[in-house]
């Protein structure tokens, strides 16, 4: 069963442009191309990335996953595949780590991580820091994790993406958007100190 990215863009009406239906296609292109180079069930990556964030409850990854099951039926899909596409689902979540038993799960847990990270993480950043209404970036050491910003967001969680990727291709791919993402960000605290400008 293959899902048309149209049939769930309504249910991504009025989300916040962190989680919104961009989002949900930028980790269904990711997770399609890592399950092409690591051997995983396209169909079941595809479904997994179209619903992962169907639902914004605090666990909204369990949520999430009822609300796939629940679809996915109504629509006929087989029971082996709703079951694939909710196990994915269930542990993409990086704050409520869970065993991923599949191919499909690892696939599109690292998709969705990707998409935090590079300069499209950066941006995405940016609009977490609009939305929750913090400083649009806030000069912190790694060690200062303790207060809620764009920069706390990054050296409490995004820093440690790659080490986290549970697949060969996924660290490869987030080692490069990591390093990418360090260097505008060491442009831009320069740029907030104003250390940028010929002459300093």
């Amino acid at each position: 069963m293959e899902l048309d990215p149209e049939d769930v863009r309504p249910l991504y009406a009025d989300r916040d442009p962190v989680h919104d239906f961009e989002h949900i296609l930028r980790v269904m292109h990711l997770a399609e191309r890592i399950a092409c180079i690591e051997g995983a069930d396209r169909a079941v990556v595809r479904a997994a990335a179209l619903l992962h964030d169907v639902c914004r409850e605090e666990d909204h990854a369990v949520a999430s996953a009822a609300f796939a099951r629940r679809w996915l039926a109504d629509r006929g899909a087989s029971p082996e595949f709703i079951e694939a596409v909710a196990h994915a689902i269930e542990v993409h979540r990086f704050r409520e780590p869970r065993v991923a038993r599949t191919l499909e799960a690892r696939v599109l847990f690292d998709a969705d991580k990707l998409d935090a990270m590079g300069i499209i993480g950066l941006a995405r950043l940016f609009a977490y820091s609009g939305v929750h209404r913090y400083p649009l970036w806030r000069a912190i050491g790694e060690e200062e994790t303790d207060a809620d910003s764009a920069a706390h967001e990054f050296f409490r969680k995004i820093r440690f993406l790659p080490e986290r990727m549970q697949t060969e291709t996924g660290r490869r791919w987030a080692e490069v958007r990591l390093a990418r993402m360090r260097q505008a960000i060491e442009w831009l605290e320069t740029e907030i100190r104003g250390e940028d400008l010929e002459g300093w």
